[in-house]
This record gives C-alpha cells, structure tokens and sequence, in this order.
C-alpha cells in the first residue's frame, strides 16, 4: 500500500468513527510504522483535513462537522480502486463506439495522473485488453445521447423505428433501462403506440426527438418482472419450461453458466439437464442451434420441432436446395 491508498485509508476511518484512534491502533490497521502514521497525519493536516487530538482517548479523530462536507482535495482513490477505474474506462470506450469518448477524456486525464503518480503505467491497460466484438452493431451516438439524457431527465421521448423485418413505425416511449446485452445497446420502455413495456434496439432507432413530455414511470418490480421472468432480451412473463439435454462433449461447459436466474439444473450420468422458462423462443433457438449437434430439446414438443425445421432448412441451404434468392 503506498502513501496515497493509506491516506485515503485513514480518511475513511476518521469519516467512519466518532471515537478517537490511537497512532498505534491506526499503524496496525495500514499495517505500518508509527513514524509514517505521524508523517501521514501531518500531509492531511496540509490539505486542511479536519484533525483534532483527543487527550482523554489518547487518540486522533475529525472535528465535529454536521454536514459531512470535509472531502480531500481532487480524485483520491486507492491504487486497486484507480486501476479498476481505468479498466472500467476502457472497455467502456471500446465497447460503446466512441460516442462517450469526449467525456471519459476528462476524467480519463485525471486518473492517468494519479496512476502515474503511483508508478503505473496508464498506457498498460489498452495495450494488455482486447475486446472482440462479435455482431456489433454500429451505435448512431446522437440517438444514444438523446436517449440517455430523456432516461435521465424521465422525458418521453419520440422515435422513428426499424423492426428486424424492416417496418417502420412512429412511437413515443417512455424509457425506463438501457441495457447493453450481447454487444448491443437496448432501451428497456413503455410504448405509448402498444401501450406496453417493449425493448428496443438502439442501433434500430433512425430518428428521435426529447418531448416537453413527462415519462410514465413503472415501478422497479414491475420492470423486473417483466424483464426478467422469462429467456433472453424477449420480455414477458414466461409462458412455457425448455427442458435441454446437453452430451458429455458439453455437459461440464454448461453446468457452469448461468441461461436465466430461475434456470434448474441436475446432472444425469455423465448428461446435464437444463430447464429454463421463456416467452418467446426465437433466441433460444439461435443458442440451441450453437451448441448443435450435443444438446436435445426434451420439452416441449413444439420447440424441438421448431429447432427441426431450422437445422432441415440449413441443410438444405448447404445441399444447394435452398438457393433460389441468389
């Protein structure tokens, strides 16, 4: 622990404590010397931290401030805290298509000051991350700020929007999530054309206007159980149990991901049962078709069939059946 993480150390403990501590207690607690305790009372002193000493406790502490406005000066963080920061920063820059990069700059400048400070070096986390986008749409970054700034504001806010079958329609939503899923940005909203909680895909939406208009807000339970009761980014209320049968080849790799919150799981021999609930199966379709040919769909009938017809249709793709658009 260097100079810096023990005097944000200390910091916290005066701000935690309404007793004194003593020179001793505090050296134990940073593990380190009574002399640098002593040397690193006398820094904070400097930066006019509010420090008294208590002679009946034989012990320091911070004067009595009601308000709790005594902050060191700047951007103190310990060094995990700060590399953890960095990284944070850097996926984010990479993972959101440069459309939050002029504002990560600003506090992106500081923290690489106070790494450097440490002895770290700034540089070292892009040069030692790689993030592969896989299906990455391209994020129009003016529609991601309207949409943020109407989430944040509780506007409603007016799109233009693309479905995956190319319909446009003209909608007010109310945002209520943003969520990043899979490499994509999707908003999580109460649509006043359907007059119910959708998702949409950010990368869909052509245009979008904030209204004077204030949201409708749902309460958080409401939008948790409807997002998440039922498989993938399709919500609703689950209305149906995937029961799944994955082979040895991949039995042990499943066991230990999480599909949903609610998911069950049980070994059977050397197989892995997996039963899920879903609303909608056109995701769970496109996972089952990526673990083809070591997972069977026991249940229900209709969605082995539906998994059926896909792998019939990409074999008769592959067997030149199929190629009639070409």
């Amino acid at each position: 622990m260097d100079k810096f993480d023990r005097i944000q150390q200390l910091h916290r403990i005066f701000k935690s404590r309404r007793r004194a501590v003593s020179v001793r207690a505090l050296a134990e607690e940073l593990e380190c010397s009574e002399r640098n305790v002593k040397r690193l009372l006398e820094t904070m002193q400097l930066v006019d931290a509010p420090l008294e000493y208590d002679r009946s406790q034989r012990g320091w502490h911070y004067a009595e401030d009601p308000l709790n406005l005594f902050e060191l000066p700047g951007l103190w963080l310990t060094g995990e805290e700060l590399q953890s920061l960095s990284v944070l920063l850097n996926l984010l820059e990479q993972l959101g298509n440069g459309i939050l990069n002029d504002e990560i700059a600003v506090i992106e400048k500081e923290i690489a000051n106070l790494l450097s400070a440490r002895g770290i070096n700034p540089n070292a986390f892009a040069d030692r991350i790689r993030v592969l986008p896989i299906a990455h749409r391209q994020l129009p970054g003016a529609i991601f700020n309207k949409i943020s700034e109407a989430l944040l504001r509780s506007k409603r806010i007016r799109i233009d929007y693309l479905s995956y079958k190319g319909e446009k329609t003209g909608r007010d939503i109310s945002p209520q999530t943003l969520v990043y899923y899979r490499e994509n940005w999707y908003v999580d909203a109460w649509c006043h054309l359907r007059n119910e909680l959708r998702t949409f895909s950010i990368a869909r939406i052509g245009a979008a206007e904030i209204l004077k208009t204030k949201s409708q807000a749902i309460d958080k339970e409401t939008l948790r159980a409807h997002f998440t009761s039922s498989f993938g980014i399709f919500a609703g209320e689950a209305t149906h149990t995937a029961r799944l049968r994955f082979s040895r080849e991949i039995a042990r790799e499943i066991a230990t991901q999480e599909w949903h919150p609610q998911q069950l799981g049980e070994w059977d021999g050397k197989d892995y049962l997996l039963s899920i609930p879903y609303s909608d199966d056109r995701e769970l379709i496109q996972d089952l078709l990526r673990h083809t040919p070591h997972v069977y769909v026991e249940a229900p009938v209709k969605l082995r069939k539906k998994l059926q017809n896909r792998l019939q249709q990409g074999l008769e793709m592959q067997l030149g059946k199929g190629l009639g658009w070409l």
